[in-house]
Order: structure tokens, then C-alpha cells, then sequence
């Protein structure tokens, strides 16, 4: 029955499965169903396993663990599905339907059904039609309708027994009993059944529906019936909503068989209903549906009438490649199997076929639907063009493709542009887009590549750019690598883009797979073994990784560099993606040694001119863009011991001096867009600075280091982090006090500084102790007995600075930086360096802030404080080690070791964890740190190895080695106050402490 439309090309079972282990075999995760004794026991013992719900549960979950194993290979299972199937279904047949072990035989075949596909179960389970009503009175019994997995196992089960050919209108007759009595036949039961089912809510309507396209084009059932079930259908659809969602699956059932009536029905059969059913369908108004399933299912229901009015045929026209072993394009070995890769020439024409209104008003439709705004209304879409083309003549085939080309325009929208996509991907599968058709697709195919445009307030194009790259794949499959060579360039840098800069991770990947296709099948991709191994699929996963590191390893080869730094500067330099900017600048700066010429006569012009754009973005990005190319070409020209302004011009020069004048003199450094602004051209200074332009005497400076002074005081921190960064390297370079007038401006500086931190603004207060922090050497050597006390004094809280807990951690922070600036010397003077009479002040200040318990709206954030004054000791006590240990004294070391156990017994995880690391880095330092109290049973408790392998954020691990510590005077007091603390607060379960 219906075989001849069940081996149409392309939508075989056999295909479909010899396609699975294809794939199962390149995936080499499994090679045998390992399970199969364990399976076969749960299923002979499942008698008792149904004794408590708790074993027949535990069962299930069991079996479903096990089998979900091999879901991306499922053909594993089949020589062993047959017998699993048989055992299963002789359960079911000799326990009643109502029993506990019936239903778990039920399930058992649910979950097997789930993994192999009904479609392949539909070839293996009973089909004796001895079970027929048996199945039907399950089905209409309680249990049969209720339970879901015994209703779509039945379901399946009937669908496979009125699959065979016996005589479905002479059943009746001997059928005696109850049946024959009521006058209901078994046709109508099942018609019933099957009608019951469709306006299930779950997966059972699916079911019903496939059991209806076998059942109703049976051919002594057609006539009679179909028509009827058709009606019926339609009666669903026509109906009015009653604002139930009940409707709503009534019409997916319904949809749903009719889609698989016309795919399962012969042709000559279905074509009387094709007529009549296409306009009801369209004027139910199931198309513009609010609801995206039931579009999806007209989708499917249009191109399934749509293949009725055409011949089942493989048309000769279509483009059919030779062989696509993969040991022969690596062999090379091309000239002995051109044979049919290219279009027979001979073939007949099959022109003469006539192409109905109806057919026209089909693909019309499904245009339409590649515009739709699901993307599963689009793939169906798709794929129904794909079938329809593949039985059209040459002429109105091409005038598919046309009509698909004009999807990708500008007045289009996204939707249109991501269902253009997948229809040249599935024509190009199939076959049906022609290799002289490829000069007008592969413009649209690179412009695709990097769609990304602004609909309203949001970004669309991931989706574009995806599609874009199952395009190329589907290329790589279709076409003979002569047919692709004009367009390998093109191809190879537009993949190798997606897969190092596109934005969103799923691109990244289908750019890399894409691009290991065309290597592994074409073989022409320059360089692509090489690049292959370096951009997999993982690699690309994260973006900063692919952004900087394997941009760099593609850039070395030659056919690449331009392409990658061209894509950089026109289109990621200006996203819209403030994060894909910054990363796009980095990039460029990476790659400038390996063009740097080009960098500086081509790109730096560019960007010099994006500068002054009206766009924010366009503003940003160039300014990034151009600082960091600035200090890459620096780099490069102090290697070759040249000249910079010689390589960039003095025109470039006078440019970026230019930059910031500008912005101020527009305004553009002011409110929302500021923002931007400010941490750009501090980024910018930075990296002129780091470059040594030469502007030693130039006023820039001026202008430069005030803005910086302004930028360390905004609230947002980013722009502050930029600026107290750019601080350091403009010092170091340009601001050396080697002059009277330059002393007095070092002067001037520390004092103002130093000035600023007694304010009544915290966020002066923390901007300029942070920048105290960025001194330079020359700037701070002479006035660091100036520079300390006022740091110490901003570490102190006063009932004014109470909350400023965020100002006193950047004080501390900046107190260490300045130590490891200037150094230590034990003899040295206080106006220079740390010696033996400023370090005690130091390490008062910084045990004293391990006191510090503020708490606000925040919650506790003295923590900030008290880990940064953690942190501080640690790294304090190993500059002090590392000059001079006698600089430590037995009280010092004996009160920060305490008060380090103290906070590793708090409550907070995360200061648990950076206490925890500072004590095992104290007692475990070399050199040895002297004076710690009880040193040698301290080590006992805590061994080095325990040390390394340690959680020090989890109180279950580090809790009872903490307070075994109690035992010793010394520790005693700090590490009760600090469990007391944590008790007290009620924030941590404290763990039984085992004496």
C-alpha cells in the first residue's frame, strides 16, 4: 500500500537511517548497546518490580538513564530492538489491561519508542491482526484513554495492524458479541479512537493522527471514508474559537492529519482533494494563526497538497555531484570521477509538464512563509520549497530561485532574509541550485555572513548569520570543487570571520563546522588543515579567545590578513556592542606586526576620520581602534628601531593630538554619551603615552592630564579604572621632575591629591586615594612621608566616612602599590622608601581595617575592607621577607596571624576564602616566616598538602581545623571572637566541633 510515494528521493527510511549511522559514526562516543543484559533483566523481572510504586518508578527512571544514552545513536539498539520489542509486547498481551505490570510494559516501550523512532518501531513491533481488537478494547477502555504512554503505544500498535492488507469492511462479520449487538462496526470505533485522541493534549495526538493516515487511505476504506474524515477536519478548523486551548490542539491534531493523509495517500487518490482542501485551508485562515504550531502544520499541509499536483520524479535537470568520499578529495584524486558531476547535458527535458494555478498558488504560499515571524514556520517552509522544486521543470525551478533572491534585499526584513537562507540551503542539498545560479547567490551568501541590523531598540541577525553558515555547508556537500573554485576566497575568509569575530556563540560554531566541511569535502580552503586544527569547535566557544588569540594564529597566513583586519575596522569597530569594540581594538592590535604598513597608510586614515562621526558607536570603536593599533605600531618600530611619526605621518600625529580638543569643543565628553566618550580617550592616552609620541612640550599634555583628573572622580567605575590606568604611563613618559619648574608641579600635585581626600564626597575620596596609588617613582620619591599618612588617615573610619568603605579599600590597595614602588629598606628614609620607621604605621593600619564591621543597606560591607587589608598583609609580609626579615617582630607577626584565623572563621564564604589563602601562604612562605606562635603544631593541623587541595570558602572543610586552634593562647581569642561573630549573626551553619 502507498509504496510508491514511501520511496520518494530524498524522504526514504532508508536514507534516513543509513544518514544515522553516519553520523553516530563520526560522533565514536559508543559502538554497542553495552546495556543490552541489563536491559533484558528489567524487562524479564518487571512482574516484580510493579509490586510498590517507589520500585516501579526507580525501574523507569533506570531504564530512561540508560536509554537516553544512545539517543544520538539509535540504530545501536537495533539488533537487539526486535526481541526487546517481542518480550514487551507478550507482557501486555498476558496481563490485564488494568494491571500494574501492563503499564510498565507500557512505559518500558515509551521510552524505547522516545530513542528509535516510531518509524522505525512501526517496522518491528506485532503486527498480527489477531491483536486488532484487543488494541481497540485497551484503547477504549479507562486505562487506554487516560494513561498517556499506554495510549500512544496503542495507538502505534493499531496503526502497524491496519497497515496490513486484510478486509477491514468484512471484519465485522465475524466479529461476535457485544460489538456486532450494538451495531457499532470496528471501522467506526477506530474512527472514534482516533477522533478522541486528536484533541488530546499530548504527545498521543500525534499518534492518532499518524494512525489516521493509515488507517483512512486504506483502499477499501477511502472511498467511504475519507471524504468524511476530510469534512470533519474541516469542521474542526471552520469552527469558532471558544477560547478554550483545547481548541487549539483539536486543530493541531486535525492539521496534523492531514498533513500525513496526503503524505502517506497515493497520489492518484489525493489529487480529487487537493482542489477542494487548498482554499478551505486557506480561508479557515490556519496561515495567519496567532499560533505558531498551528502555522507550522499549515505549512506542512500546503506542501503536501503541493506534491500532488506534480509527478513523483526525479528530475533530470538537477545537479548531481559525483562521489563525495571524503578519502578522495584528500587523495586529490578528481579527474577520474568527473563523470555526472555536472548536469547531463543529454538528459531529456522534462519542460513539458504543466505547472497548475494551483501549484503557482502553493509556492506562492510558501514564499509567504519564509517570511513568517517563527523561525519553525520558516524551516518548514523551507523544506516544503525543497520538495516541491525538486519535481518542478527546469524554467519555473529557476524561477524559484529568482523569487527566493529577492528575499535578500534592503526593503526585506530579517525574518525574509533568515527564510532565503534555509531555502538555498535545502536547494542546494537537493540538488536543485544550479552551479551557473552561484554568481548571483554567493554576494547575498557573504552579505548574510555578517547581517546585522537595527530593528527598533533591538539587533537582529544571529539567526541570519547561522542560517548563512548552514548555506556554505550545504555548498560544501553539494558541489564539485571545480564548480566552487571561483568562490573558494570568498568563502574561506567569510567563514573564518563568523568563526573568530561573530558575536554570539552558536555563530562562532556553525562558522567553524562550516568551514571544516568545505575542508574535509572540497579541500581547497587555503591553508584549511592548518587553520582547522587551530579554530575547532571548542576553541571558538569562548569570544575573547577566538577574538585574541586565534585571530592571530589565522593572520599569519597571508590570504587572511587583510580580509580579518578589513572586517575589523568596517563593521566590529563601530558594533553595536560596546564589549565586541573593545575586543575588536585589542584584536587590531594584535595583528598590526603582521601588517604594518597597511595599518598605518590604510587603517589608521579610517579611523582618524570615524573619529568626528555623529554615531556614538562609530566614535568609540575608532577611538579605541586607534589607540591600540598607536601602541602596536610603537611596539613594531622600536623592534626595527625606526621612527613612528615617519611610519604613521605627521599628519596621523597631529590628528590624534587633535582628538580630544575636538570632543570638548563639540560637548560630545558630556552626559549619556560622555560616558563612552571619557573612557575612550583615556584608553587613548594610555596607549599614546605607553607609545611615546613625541609631544614632551606639547599642551596636549595639559588638556589630557586634566580630563584624567576628572575622570578618576565619576561615579561609573569603568571610566574610572580607564583613567587611573592612563595615569601611570602619561607620568612615566611626559612628567619627569628633572626641573625646578617640574619639582614645583610635583609639589603642587601631591598636595591637591593628598588635599582631596579630606572631602565630604566619597567618591573624590576613593578616586583620588586610588590615584596616590599610580604615582610614579620620580613623582613620589621625596614626598612619601607626605604621600603615607594621608593614605593611612583615609583607612580610618570617623563618623563622617563611616560608609565610605569602598574609599578606605582603594586607600589600602593604593598604600601596597606605593610600597612596592618605592620599595623597602630598612635604613632607608621615610620621604623615599618603607624602613624601619614606617612600617610598624603600615601594618597598624592594616590590622586595624581587619576590624572593620560596617554595615549598611549593602549588607556588611566592612568585608571589602577587611579582605583588601587581608590581601594587603600577605603581600606586605612577602616584599618584607624577601629584604629583611628581622624588620618583623614576635608581637607583630603573633597579632596578624590571629586576627587572619579571625576572618578565616567569619561568615561570608568569600572571606573565608581569601583569609584562608593568606594564613597557608603565611605559614607554609619561603623564607620561613619567623615568630608565628605554636608554629609546629600549626603545621601539623595544617599540613602544606592539605593547604593546596584546600576550600577555603567552604566552613565544612576548613571550620573544626580553625578552631582545633583554640587549644593555644595565642589564637584562642581571635578565633572565638571570630566564630562568636558568625554565631551571632545567624549566617552560617556552624559544623559540630568533635572534641
Amino acid at each position: 500500500m502507498t509504496m510508491d510515494v514511501e520511496a520518494e528521493v530524498g524522504e526514504g527510511e532508508h536514507q534516513q537511517q543509513q544518514q544515522e549511522e553516519e553520523d553516530a559514526g563520526v560522533s565514536c562516543s559508543l559502538d554497542m548497546f553495552r546495556e543490552y543484559q541489563e536491559v533484558r533483566q528489567m524487562v524479564d523481572t518487571i512482574g516484580r518490580v510493579v509490586e510498590t510504586e517507589f520500585m516501579a518508578e526507580k525501574a523507569f527512571e533506570d531504564l530512561k538513564k540508560i536509554l537516553d544514552n544512545y539517543q544520538e545513536q539509535p540504530h545501536l539498539l537495533d539488533p537487539h530492538l526486535e526481541e526487546l520489542l517481542s518480550c514487551l509486547v507478550e507482557v501486555v498481551r498476558s496481563n490485564p489491561p488494568s494491571s500494574t505490570t501492563t503499564q510498565q510494559a507500557f512505559r518500558y516501550l515509551w521510552l524505547i519508542t522516545k530513542v528509535r523512532n516510531h518509524k522505525i518501531i512501526f517496522k518491528k513491533l506485532s503486527h498480527e491482526v489477531k491483536d486488532l481488537l484487543p488494541v481497540l478494547q485497551m484503547l477504549e477502555s479507562p486505562e487506554g484513554s487516560s494513561d498517556f504512554y499506554a495510549s500512544y503505544i496503542l495507538l502505534l500498535w493499531l496503526s502497524i495492524i491496519v497497515y496490513m492488507p486484510f478486509n477491514m469492511m468484512g471484519f465485522d462479520v465475524k466479529v461476535a458479541g457485544k460489538e456486532a449487538q450494538s451495531g457499532t462496526t470496528v471501522v467506526q470505533r477506530i474512527l472514534e479512537v482516533i477522533k478522541a485522541h486528536l484533541k488530546s493534549a499530548q504527545k498521543s495526538r500525534e499518534m492518532a493522527a499518524y494512525l489516521a493516515s493509515r488507517f483512512i487511505t486504506r483502499p477499501d476504506l477511502r472511498d467511504e471514508f475519507l471524504p468524511q474524515f476530510i469534512e470533519y477536519c474541516f469542521e474542526v478548523l471552520e469552527k469558532e474559537p471558544q477560547g478554550s486551548v483545547y481548541d487549539v490542539f483539536h486543530k493541531l491534531g486535525v492539521l496534523r492529519a492531514l498533513g500525513l493523509i496526503f503524505k502517506h495517500g497515493k497520489r492518484e487518490e489525493m489529487l480529487e482533494f487537493s482542489q477542494k482542501v487548498l482554499p478551505r485551508l486557506v480561508a479557515c485562515g490556519v496561515t495567519s494563526s496567532t499560533d505558531t504550531p498551528i502555522r507550522k502544520l499549515a505549512m506542512k499541509v500546503i506542501q503536501r497538497i503541493g506534491l500532488t499536483f506534480l509527478k513523483p520524479r526525479i528530475v533530470s535537470w538537477r545537479y548531481q555531484r559525483g562521489s563525495r568520499s571524503l578519502a578522495i578529495n584528500v587523495q586529490g584524486s578528481t579527474s577520474e570521477h568527473m563523470q555526472g558531476d555536472a548536469v547531463d547535458k543529454n538528459a531529456e527535458e522534462e519542460d513539458d509538464e504543466e505547472v497548475g494555478e494551483d501549484m503557482e498558488e502553493v509556492i506562492d504560499y510558501l514564499l509567504q512563509g519564509l517570511k513568517d515571524q517563527d523561525t519553525v514556520v520558516r524551516w518548514s517552509a523551507a523544506k516544503g520549497i525543497g520538495r516541491v522544486t525538486g519535481r518542478l521543470p527546469r524554467e519555473f525551478g529557476d524561477e524559484v530561485v529568482g523569487a527566493i533572491l529577492e528575499l535578500f534585499s534592503s526593503r526585506e526584513s530579517d525574518k525574509a532574509w533568515h527564510g532565503g537562507c534555509l531555502a538555498l540551503a535545502e536547494l542546494a542539498r537537493r540538488g536543485l541550485l544550479l552551479p551557473e545560479r552561484l554568481p548571483a547567490v554567493t554576494p547575498v551568501l557573504n552579505r548574510a555572513l555578517v547581517y546585522d541590523e537595527l530593528k527598533g531598540k533591538c539587533f537582529m541577525g544571529a539567526n541570519i548569520r547561522d542560517a548563512a553558515c548552514y548555506l556554505c555547508w550545504a555548498f560544501a556537500r553539494a558541489y564539485h570543487p571545480d564548480q566552487m573554485a571561483p568562490y573558494i576566497r570568498e568563502l574561506a575568509t567569510g567563514l573564518i570571520i563568523v568563526a573568530l569575530f561573530d558575536r554570539e556563540i552558536p555563530c562562532r560554531r556553525a562558522g567553524s563546522a562550516a568551514f571544516q566541511e568545505h575542508v574535509g569535502r572540497q579541500g581547497t580552503f587555503p591553508h584549511g588543515i592548518e587553520i582547522l586544527t587551530t579554530v575547532d569547535y571548542f576553541a571558538v566557544g569562548n569570544r575573547s579567545n577566538a577574538f585574541l588569540k586565534l585571530s592571530l594564529q589565522v593572520a599569519k597566513y597571508p590570504e587572511y590578513t587583510k580580509a580579518l583586519i578589513d572586517h575589523l575596522v568596517q563593521l566590529k569597530v563601530i558594533h553595536w556592542d560596546s564589549a565586541i569594540r573593545e575586543l575588536t581594538a585589542k584584536a587590531l592590535h594584535n595583528l598590526t606586526p603582521l601588517a604594518p604598513d597597511y595599518m598605518a597608510k590604510a587603517v589608521l586614515p579610517t579611523l582618524l576620520e570615524l573619529t568626528t562621526s555623529v554615531k556614538l558607536v562609530a566614535r568609540h570603536g575608532s577611538i579605541l581602534a586607534l589607540s591600540h593599533i598607536t601602541h602596536g605600531l610603537a611596539l613594531v618600530t622600536a623592534k626595527q628601531g625606526t621612527s613612528l611619526v615617519d611610519l604613521i605621518g605627521q599628519d596621523i600625529l597631529d590628528g590624534i593630538v587633535k582628538i580630544v580638543p575636538t570632543l570638548e569643543e563639540r560637548k560630545l565628553l558630556r552626559g549619556l554619551d560622555g560616558e563612552y566618550m571619557k573612557q575612550a580617550t583615556a584608553v587613548l592616552i594610555e596607549k599614546c603615552s605607553l607609545a611615546a609620541l613625541p609631544l614632551h612640550h606639547h599642551e596636549i599634555l595639559k588638556v589630557w592630564h586634566q580630563l584624567l583628573e576628572e575622570c578618576v572622580v565619576v561615579i561609573e567605575e569603568n571610566i574610572r579604572l580607564a583613567a587611573l590606568q592612563a595615569l601611570g604611563p602619561l607620568w612615566t613618559t611626559y612628567f619627569q621632575p628633572v626641573s625646578q619648574a617640574s619639582l614645583m608641579w610635583r609639589d603642587d600635585l601631591v598636595v591637591r591629591y593628598t588635599a582631596a581626600l579630606n572631602t565630604d564626597k566619597e567618591i573624590q575620596s576613593q578616586g583620588f586615594s586610588a590615584a596616590l596609588g599610580y604615582l610614579t617613582l620620580p613623582l613620589v620619591q621625596g614626598k612619601f612621608d607626605v604621600v603615607l599618612p594621608a593614605l593611612i588617615r583615609a583607612t580610618q573610619i570617623t563618623p563622617e566616612t563611616n560608609t565610605w568603605a569602598q574609599a578606605r579599600q582603594q586607600a589600602i590597595t593604593s598604600i601596597i602599590r606605593l610600597v612596592d614602588t618605592v620599595g623597602i629598606q630598612k635604613d632607608g628614609k621615610e620621604s623615599e622608601q618603607v624602613c624601619e620607621g614606617n612600617l610598624g604605621s603600615i601594618y597598624q593600619a592594616l590590622l586595624r581595617s581587619l576590624d572593620d564591621y560596617t554595615m549598611d543597606r549593602r549588607g556588611d560591607i566592612g568585608a571589602w575592607v577587611r579582605e583588601a587589608a587581608i590581601t594587603a598583609l600577605q603581600t606586605l609580609t612577602k616584599m618584607v621577607l624577601a629584604k629583611d626579615p628581622c624588620l618583623l617582630s614576635e608581637e607583630l607577626v603573633g597579632e596578624m596571624m590571629a586576627r587572619v584565623c579571625q576572618q578565616a572563621a567569619e561568615r561570608i564564604d568569600r572571606t573565608r576564602k581569601v583569609a584562608g589563602t593568606a594564613f597557608a601562604a603565611l605559614l607554609h612562605s619561603s623564607p620561613k616566616l619567623p615568630h608565628i606562635p605554636n608554629v609546629k603544631e600549626v603545621e601539623s593541623i595544617f599540613p602544606k598538602e592539605l593547604c593546596d587541595g584546600m576550600n577555603w570558602a567552604s566552613e565544612k572543610s576548613t571550620f573544626n581545623l580553625f578552631m582545633q586552634l583554640v587549644d593555644f593562647p595565642a589564637y584562642r581569642p581571635r578565633v572565638l571572637l571570630g566564630s562568636h561573630l558568625c554565631s551571632r549573626r545567624n549566617f552560617c551553619k556552624l559544623v559540630p566541633i568533635h572534641q
